[in-house]
């Protein structure tokens, strides 16, 4: 018999900062029947807009086939004018020129590290941070620094002293990651004041902005805050945007919004990574706008989305025991537990799953300085309401146990 290569040996050095996601290997343990799972951030397959697809793909192809062709890698231009569109009604100068879309947010959080990146560049992200993020970041050998966040998000005081303090040490950044709007994974959403802080930070340091919203239509009736974008009258705020939330993350299809002399060098990137998105899912969510029946399906989105977070949060103050704590957001898919510090809810899991077959997500992940191992990210939007109370009270059991343990 051969003997195989060994094709470590041939791996670039970069592969060394590659990770695993917590969320996708808790998955793992969420196959076997009778799981609750609160650990997949996705969508609710009800929610999917099933009647308004079948009809749009009927009416798709009667004399146009643009849809299954090749198209140009900056996307359809149509959907690129829609897409500005919106962001002209969001109050951000916008025009075709400026957008280019990508399969997901995902692919454009990739590009956007493979352009700006080089190893060892530093770049500050929130304290927890989205794993997919953190991840994009890592893959280009970025160096990640962490800044913690409260309930009105990331703490910009504390940030200006780390500035501050890299700045002494010939450390520069050369952006903040963060998703403001009902963040992944706290929920939280950075306010108003703490948004204008950023930018002059930024400004002040010279470091450029990216601010990835996929929640911040699914949101539960405060009044919005601005996005970053909106400050912005220099380039230097790169927005992303995402379909998979409000239409269906099947058809892959997101955008960044930035300068034109930026998106024009993320084209060439895009052109070596896949040439251009998906035709099909492009198409599929132009027609979607034009029809006029994305908004109104928007509109039903946050209406299941409130009913699932009311219910979470009513279970969570009715099961939970002293000492655990939570955020309460408004809007999005996520819900942040704080635990006992002598808690490790990584170690904890495989428990829940086999004792009272319930998952979630460790918090562990989420942070760059091997800190949170006592947190746990909680997604509320697959599971129905009655999911919800039951696998909230089975996690609970868990929790007690581990408290009345160490006592």
């Amino acid at each position: 018999m051969k003997k195989m290569l060994q094709m470590e040996r041939y791996y670039a050095e970069r592969v060394t900062e590659m990770r695993g996601s917590d969320i996708r290997d808790a998955f793992k343990l969420t196959e076997e029947p009778g799981i609750i799972s609160f650990a997949g951030g996705f969508p609710a397959p009800e929610s999917f807009p099933i009647s308004l697809i079948e009809k749009l793909l009927q009416g798709m192809f009667q004399d146009d086939y643009s849809g299954l062709q090749y198209g140009p890698t900056e996307g359809l231009e149509e959907l690129r004018r829609q897409v500005a569109l919106q962001m002209e009604r969001d109050n951000v100068p916008c025009t075709a020129a400026n957008i280019l879309i990508t399969n997901g947010s995902q692919q454009a959080l990739d590009l956007i590290c493979k352009v700006l990146l080089d190893p060892g560049d530093y770049v500050l992200v929130e304290q927890p941070a989205y794993v997919g993020g953190l991840n994009a970041i890592g893959n280009y050998q970025g160096c990640r620094v962490g800044i913690p966040m409260d309930e009105d998000g990331l703490r910009v005081d504390m940030m200006a002293n780390r500035l501050k303090e890299m700045s002494s040490k010939g450390q520069h950044p050369k952006f903040i990651y963060t998703v403001a709007n009902f963040q992944n994974p706290t929920g939280v959403t950075l306010s108003a004041a703490r948004r204008q802080a950023l930018l002059q930070l930024a400004r002040e340091y010279d470091f450029l902005i990216l601010e990835d919203n996929p929640y911040g239509l699914i949101s539960f009736g405060q009044e919005a805050v601005p996005h970053i974008k909106t400050l912005d009258d220099e380039g230097r705020v790169i927005y992303l945007g995402s379909f998979s939330k409000i239409l269906t993350p099947g058809v892959r299809v997101g955008w960044i919004t930035a300068s034109e002399s930026f998106i024009r060098q993320l084209t060439i990137a895009k052109q070596g990574t896949d040439l251009c998105s998906s035709s099909l899912g492009m198409k599929l969510v132009l027609e979607s706008i034009l029809s006029g029946e994305l908004e109104s399906h928007i509109a039903s989105l946050r209406i299941l989305y409130r009913r699932r977070r009311d219910a979470m949060l009513h279970a969570l103050s009715s099961y939970m025991p002293p000492g655990v704590h939570w955020t309460r957001p408004e809007g999005g898919f996520f819900i942040w537990l704080r635990l006992p510090s002598y808690i490790d809810t990584k170690a904890m899991l495989p428990f829940a799953v086999a004792e009272e077959k319930v998952a979630y997500v460790s918090g562990k992940g989420f942070h760059v300085d091997g800190s949170g191992s006592s947190t746990i990210r909680l997604a509320y939007s697959e599971a129905s309401e009655a999911e919800i109370e039951e696998g909230i009270a089975r996690l609970a059991r868990v929790i007690r146990r581990r408290i009345e343990a160490a006592m």
